[in-house]
């Protein structure tokens, strides 16, 4: 019954962040409150698990990775090496961290890039992609099938953000989603292609790396205790 109550809660939260975004344009404000809402979200998520303070630790380690690998391509337009970073870590730890990892980086990364009413599309495909890692987990041993799993959500994220633009930036006609998809065509062509390359070349890697890091995290050490010395019976 809490759970239910927290999601609720976090419902809330977000959608009157949503409102405060579209209404009012503070969308800095509005990415705070969906920090918030996610954040009441992931606890009730986590915490609804086994192990959760590990998942904790795990999810924040693996959203600082994801986070670190869009900033440091960001100069190059269309790359996001983020997307198989989060793609490898819902094949590694399954859904529950898969979307986690997709939502938490796009909304953190946005802080040191810039927030606006593409933050809660960027959260929810990046989770999408998380999740679709974690239902297509055995693609993750075969190096050419992960790539182009890779390159394929890849392409799909970047026309779904060019659809999200159109959205709220164009008028709705179809003279301006074709404007928005032909202009972001390059961008769309080089997130796939660089999400393929990466994914071909560590893709496999990453995973069993990932996987060894988190058997570590629960890995746990019982000491036993000494006996103690028997009694001389005199």
């Amino acid at each position: 019954m809490r759970s239910w109550l927290g999601y609720a809660l976090a419902l809330l939260v977000a959608g009157s962040a949503l409102a405060l975004g579209f209404v009012s344009g503070q969308w800095v404000m509005a990415a705070i409150a969906l920090g918030v809402a996610l954040a009441l979200a992931l606890g009730v998520f986590v915490e609804s698990g086994p192990d959760s303070a590990k998942e904790v630790a795990l999810i924040a380690t693996l959203t600082g990775i994801a986070v670190a690998g869009r900033l440091l391509v960001h100069p190059f337009p269309g790359v996001q090496p983020m997307t198989v970073i989060v793609i490898a870590s819902g094949a590694a730890f399954g859904l529950r961290i898969g979307i986690s990892v997709g939502a938490l980086g796009a909304l953190v990364s946005n802080f040191f890039l810039i927030q606006g009413p593409w933050t809660p599309w960027q959260m929810a495909l990046w989770a999408a992609c998380g999740a679709v890692g974690a239902l297509t987990v055995r693609l993750a041993r075969r190096r050419l099938a992960f790539a182009l799993l890779c390159a394929v959500l890849a392409f799909g994220f970047s026309s779904a953000m060019d659809v999200a633009y159109w959205w709220y930036a164009y008028a709705h006609t179809w003279a301006g989603l074709t404007v928005q998809v032909t202009t972001g065509f390059a961008f769309t062509l080089a997130h796939a292609l660089g999400s393929f390359a990466i994914a071909l070349a560590v893709g496999p890697e990453l995973v069993r790396l990932l996987e060894r890091f988190g058997r570590r995290l629960h890995t746990e050490i019982v000491w036993d205790e000494a006996p103690a010395p028997a009694e001389r019976v005199g």
